[in-house]
C-alpha cells in the first residue's frame, strides 16, 4: 500500500484557510465513529470523517483492538502485528515525503470525486 499514493493534501480551514486543525472524535450507540475536524485558528467546520479503522501512534494496540478472532498461533499473531507496525510506519513516512514536495492544491471534494472515476 505504501508505493500507491497519489495525492497528498493537509487539511485546510475553508473560511480562514488554516492548517491548524483539530480532531474531535463523536461516538454515537449503532453509528460508526464520525471525526469532526474544527479549525483551531478560527473554530470554524472543516470537515467530518466517518472512521472505519482507526490507527494510532501505536498500531500493536491498534491492531490488537481491530482482531476479532484467535490467531492459531503466538507467532503467527507477532509476525501479523509486525507486519501491519510496518505497514503503517512505511505509509506515513511516504505520506510525509509527498507532502514535502508539495500537496495538492485542490480541494478534498475534487480530489475524492476524481478517485471515484477510477
Amino acid at each position: 500500500m505504501a508505493s500507491n499514493f497519489s495525492y497528498v493534501r493537509l487539511e485546510h480551514c475553508p473560511k480562514c484557510g488554516s492548517t491548524e486543525c483539530e480532531n474531535i472524535f463523536a461516538l454515537f450507540p449503532c453509528r460508526p465513529v464520525q471525526v469532526y475536524v474544527r479549525c483551531k485558528k478560527c473554530g470554524g467546520f472543516v470537515a467530518r470523517y466517518t472512521l472505519l479503522r482507526y490507527t494510532s501512534d501505536k498500531p500493536y494496540e491498534s491492531l490488537l483492538s481491530a482482531i476479532r478472532c484467535p490467531c492459531s498461533s503466538g507467532r503467527q499473531m507477532v509476525r501479523e502485528l509486525e507486519a501491519f507496525s510496518g505497514e503503517v510506519e512505511a505509509d506515513f513516512k511516504k505520506v510525509l515525503e509527498l507532502l514535502e514536495s508539495g500537496e495538492d492544491k485542490r480541494k478534498i471534494e475534487e480530489i475524492i470525486a476524481e478517485r471515484r472515476g477510477e
